[in-house]
């Protein structure tokens, strides 16, 4: 029972601090850019092109308010996979993401499908969608790949884009910053790793690692 309560407690406090990073930040830009609109628009003081700029930055911030959303909606419910394997998940995943035309996403597991834990299914289903996020915010990148490479006693999950990159002096430690503490609380939830990549120009790479001792293959 303490285990369920501290389980839900964590939650709670992983959406409070997404809902603060993603939806919050969203509503006060659209607000900002909006203030800064005047309701009639004086040559002399604003121009045309400026308003126009200032109501395209807030209707982009507004989509993307509402894609967070959609996806925190998603996260709440208590099984992702709807039923599905994780493979077969992350390729609809993948799937929807490229047709949505936001970029290129591909999917490819490696190795004979595992029946894992439930809830280590649903966590690396929740890390993915939380990394293709990050890829759209941050990156600026033109395609991405979701690779899960299933064995007798590991789950590994690798998402690459081919981004700008960021410098990160400490890639095994580094947390916080574009949702990477939520990713990392959740592969410590479920004991494993969670391990990333970087350098400016040559995109991002995210690894997660479970090791599950006994696990069997599905046949």
């Amino acid at each position: 029972m303490a285990a369920t309560r501290f389980a839900i407690m964590e939650e709670r406090r992983r959406l409070a601090c997404e809902i603060h990073d993603t939806l919050a930040q969203a509503f006060a830009g659209i607000l900002l850019q909006l203030e800064g609109v005047p309701e009639k628009v004086d040559a002399g003081r604003q121009s045309d092109s400026d308003s126009a700029e200032r109501l395209a930055l807030a209707k982009h911030l507004a989509k993307s308010g509402l894609e967070d959303s959609r996806r925190m909606l998603l996260g709440l419910r208590p099984k992702s996979l709807d039923g599905t394997s994780l493979v077969e998940a992350l390729k609809a995943l993948a799937q929807r993401w490229a047709g949505e035309g936001r970029m290129e996403c591909t999917f490819r597991s490696i190795g004979r499908e595992t029946n894992p834990p439930t809830d280590v299914q649903d966590e690396f289903y929740r890390i993915a969608q939380e990394a293709l996020c990050n890829v759209r915010k941050h990156s600026r990148a033109t395609s991405v790949s979701i690779l899960l490479r299933c064995e007798a006693n590991l789950i590994a999950l690798t998402i690459k884009d081919n981004g700008q990159g960021f410098v990160d002096k400490h890639p095994q430690t580094a947390s916080g910053g574009f949702g990477l503490s939520s990713m990392r609380a959740r592969a410590r939830r479920i004991g494993g790793s969670m391990d990333i990549s970087s350098a400016p120009k040559r995109g991002t790479e995210v690894r997660v690692r479970v090791h599950i001792p006994g696990i069997a293959p599905k046949w």
